[in-house]
């Protein structure tokens, strides 16, 4: 079973090396997709150095998109004879891999499976058992980081869709999976030290009580909005219950708005994204999108 690796950069700090470490050295292929403007030539030479031959990069010299990234990271896989590959944010680290690892090479029929999950969380060591097994369950929705894909049904499930660019990509791909009748395995003790996003303490704006909170910047808000949106129209007729019209509506402009108003910074930047990311969607315009501030 020949196995690669990919891990898509943007501005990427030293720290992906030490990320990289975690997984790189078990698998068969390595390959970099760099989405920065201006890559680090210092550290994609250090990788170079470090992994030779086994070492594959693809310099984008501008920011593509995940999905776009991702596709190019499958398709060299494919193209390399590789049978898995494992999906890797460069903020993301694996705790126990080889566990992880040795969980696929022990499913005993994969013909079925579209992919596997890891258990991305905050301080993953910390949830790491004393002896970990390779149960799992199926899930609907993972995100990509830590998967390893079935490059067997790659092509076959649709690919990842360009017209997201960033958010939602996952849950697309993982769509596809369901409409193609192949598994998605979830196994919790392949532990991946994971960044969900910026957890700031805000103060509600009403009562004034502070709490933790995740959010995102109003570009990432403006993505999140229109590919919800997308997503709806996509596929509300297969999974109401997830991608229901009236459901992704109360998620993107009720409870997100509502959100914004009570705990979070840069109020109407966010919810001016939110407007164009309407607007856009009605209009049909998906792909990339650079919110001009005012």
């Amino acid at each position: 079973m020949k196995i690669a690796a990919s891990v898509v950069f943007y501005n990427p700090t030293v720290e992906v090396k030490q990320n990289i470490s975690t997984y790189a050295n078990s698998v068969d292929l390595l390959i970099v997709v760099d989405n920065s403007p201006t890559p680090n030539q210092e550290l994609l030479k250090g990788l170079q150095a470090h992994y030779k031959e086994k070492m594959i990069l693809i310099c984008n010299q501008a920011n593509l998109g995940i999905a776009t990234a991702l596709n190019q990271a499958c398709d060299e896989a494919i193209k390399q004879e590789c049978e898995w590959i494992v999906t890797m944010d460069q903020d993301s680290a694996f705790v126990n891999f080889t566990h992880y690892k040795n969980c696929l090479l022990a499913l005993k029929n994969s013909q079925n499976i579209a992919l596997l999950a890891a258990n991305t969380t905050r301080d993953a060591k910390s949830h790491l058992p004393q002896n970990p097994t390779c149960d799992f369950e199926e899930k609907t929705v993972v995100i990509t980081s830590a998967n390893i894909l079935n490059l067997q049904h790659f092509n076959a499930i649709g690919r990842f869709d360009d017209a997201l660019f960033i958010d939602l990509v996952d849950y697309d791909y993982c769509a596809k999976a369901r409409v193609a009748k192949l598994q998605i395995l979830f196994f919790k003790d392949a532990l991946v030290e994971h960044n969900h996003g910026e957890v700031f303490k805000r103060k509600n704006f009403l009562t004034r009580k502070i709490k933790e909170k995740r959010e995102h910047n109003p570009q990432r808000a403006y993505y999140i909005a229109r590919n919800y949106l997308y997503m709806a129209k996509k596929y509300h007729a297969l999974f109401p219950q997830e991608f229901g019209i009236f459901k992704i509506f109360n998620i993107v402009f009720i409870h997100d708005v509502t959100k914004i108003l009570l705990y979070e910074a840069n109020k109407w930047q966010k919810i001016r994204a939110k407007g164009i990311a309407l607007l856009h969607f009605l209009q049909g315009r998906v792909g990339k999108y650079n919110l001009v501030s005012i």
